[in-house]
């Protein structure tokens, strides 16, 4: 049993004694003039510190912002070659109560296409961008630094051009594994667009190069195009497909050829045919490859004696056939005369 002096917080009474006593203790210290003092204090600390937000607000402060850029009224035909600046970095000084405002605020600077194009360009000077910044920020507000000087964009009407786009990729498998057909691009036609004459001159475009290896699985990638002096690529991206398999086992038994067999004579080989063993992608593991490979023998390399065999060669075969060997690499012969 616990001590008539211990708090025992199972007991109710205990626990309702411990918090009448607290209260009490409550009670005296709100009348203490101490308290009193504290209270005034803290209500002094929280009125200076409201004036001194107030006054540091009306000072002047600096803030710098990312300013969108919008081309307005902008007619459907026309496309910009140059690239149009998602954002301008503007620093600007002003009350400090603005600054802060305009943090809260998501700045766009828009541009009317018809009061500032001509002639398949886009104009917008360094003062223009001041006239429409104040615009944003108000006209107490000093412009301190912008990331841009003007704004010089072309742009045409003429219809785009469709071209073919090509892969420019250094690919490889990995061991078990092989590339089974061409790298695509998708889409595999883009357009582009500029000024006729420099359309002329473009009949396909190039991917950056593409280096992948130890390729294990159908891989597709996103690729960026290669940007042309004076034109525009949309879209300015494809996807490039790298095709890849697993490598299944595969024999056969070829026919041997003999060559260089002199007039009147010809060569009997036993056995006329020798296995091979090789590696294909699965999807041409049923092709019939026999008529690609070829296997010879070599009238000349018999020996004056006529005695032993002959060793047989492979002459050709496809490149898609990988890790070709013969199981036997040397046959018999009979010379007869015709």
């Amino acid at each position: 049993m616990a001590p008539a002096f211990l708090f025992n917080p199972l007991n109710p009474n205990a626990l309702k004694s411990r918090l009448e006593s607290a209260n009490e203790k409550w009670k005296r210290l709100k009348h203490t003039s101490a308290f009193h003092d504290l209270v005034l204090f803290l209500v002094f600390v929280a009125i200076s510190t409201f004036f001194w937000i107030i006054l540091a607000l009306n000072d002047n402060a600096q803030g710098s912002y990312n300013v969108k850029v919008a081309i307005n009224n902008c007619p459907d035909s026309v496309t910009f070659i140059s690239d149009i600046p998602e954002k301008l970095h503007v620093t600007v000084r002003d009350k400090g109560t603005s600054i802060w405002r305009n943090h809260y605020r998501h700045p766009t600077m828009n541009i009317n296409f018809k009061e500032y194009a001509d002639a398949g360009e886009l104009r917008y000077s360094k003062n223009d961008i001041i006239t429409s910044l104040k615009s944003i920020f108000g006209p107490s507000a000093q412009i301190v630094s912008i990331s841009l000087d003007s704004l010089y964009l072309e742009y045409t009407s003429n219809k785009g051009k469709r071209v073919p786009v090509v892969v420019d990729a250094d690919v490889s498998a990995a061991s078990g594994s092989i590339i089974e057909g061409f790298t695509k691009a998708s889409p595999s036609n883009v357009l582009v667009y500029g000024d006729q004459k420099v359309l002329d001159t473009i009949h396909k475009v190039r991917t950056e190069r593409l280096i992948l290896s130890d390729l294990s699985e159908n891989t597709t990638v996103e690729v960026h195009l290669r940007k042309i002096s004076d034109a525009r690529i949309l879209p300015s991206k494809v996807n490039v497909t790298v095709p890849v398999e697993p490598l299944v086992k595969k024999k056969a038994s070829i026919t041997i050829t003999p060559v260089n067999v002199p007039h009147g004579e010809s060569l009997l080989l036993f056995p006329s045919k020798v296995p091979v063993e090789y590696y294909v992608a699965m999807s041409r593991l049923n092709d019939d490859d026999d008529p690609e490979i070829e296997l010879e023998v070599d009238f000349k390399a018999i020996p004056p004696s006529h005695n032993g065999k002959l060793h047989v060669r492979v002459a050709r075969y496809p490149d898609r056939l990988k890790n070709l060997s013969l199981i036997n690499d040397s046959v018999e012969f009979t010379i007869v005369k015709n």
